[in-house]
C-alpha cells in the first residue's frame, strides 16, 4: 500500500511539473494518506492541480492507463479461452464474456460448435478485432455477424 502511494505522488509530481508555469512557484496539494488507488482507478476520481494563479482540474490518468491495460488483458483471455481445445468447445469464452445461458448449451449440443469451427472462428475474431467491447453480453450464437 505504501508502494501504491508512493507511486501515485510521484506521478502526480512529475504531471504536475508537465503542466505548470514554472516548476519553482506550483504547489501540489494532494494528501497522500487519504488517498486509496483502487477508489481513484474504480471510480474515476478527478485530481485536481491547484497552483499560485490558477486551478486545473483534470480526469485522473491513472484511470485510463489501468482500464486500457484491462480491457487488453480481456481480449487476451477470451481469445485463449476461444481456442477450440479444451475451453472453446465448450463455449467457455462466450461465459467469460457474459453471453445468454443457452449459448454454452448451443456449443456443447453441435459437439463443440460443429466439431471445433465455431469456437475457431471466435477465436480468430476475438485476436484479429481491435475493439472486443462489442462482444461483451452479445446473446447471438454466430457473435460477429451484425444485425
Amino acid at each position: 500500500m505504501k508502494i501504491s502511494r508512493l507511486i501515485l505522488f510521484l506521478f502526480a509530481f512529475t504531471y504536475t511539473k508537465l503542466y505548470s508555469k514554472s516548476s519553482i512557484d506550483s504547489c501540489l496539494l494532494i494528501q497522500i494518506n487519504k488517498i486509496n488507488t483502487d477508489q481513484i482507478i474504480e471510480q474515476n476520481i478527478t485530481v485536481q492541480f491547484n497552483f499560485n494563479e490558477y486551478s486545473i482540474k483534470r480526469p485522473n490518468p491513472l484511470f485510463f492507463i489501468f482500464k486500457k491495460k484491462q480491457t487488453k488483458n480481456k481480449k487476451i483471455v477470451a481469445a485463449l479461452l476461444a481456442f477450440p481445445f479444451p475451453f472453446g468447445m465448450v463455449g467457455l469464452h462466450r461465459i467469460y464474456l457474459g453471453t445468454a445461458p443457452y449459448v454454452p448449451i448451443v456449443y456443447i449440443g453441435t459437439l463443440g460448435g460443429g466439431f471445433g469451427i465455431l469456437p475457431f472462428i471466435d477465436f480468430c475474431v476475438l485476436l484479429l478485432d481491435k475493439d472486443v467491447t462489442r462482444y461483451n453480453e452479445n446473446k447471438k450464437v454466430f457473435m460477429w455477424v451484425n444485425d
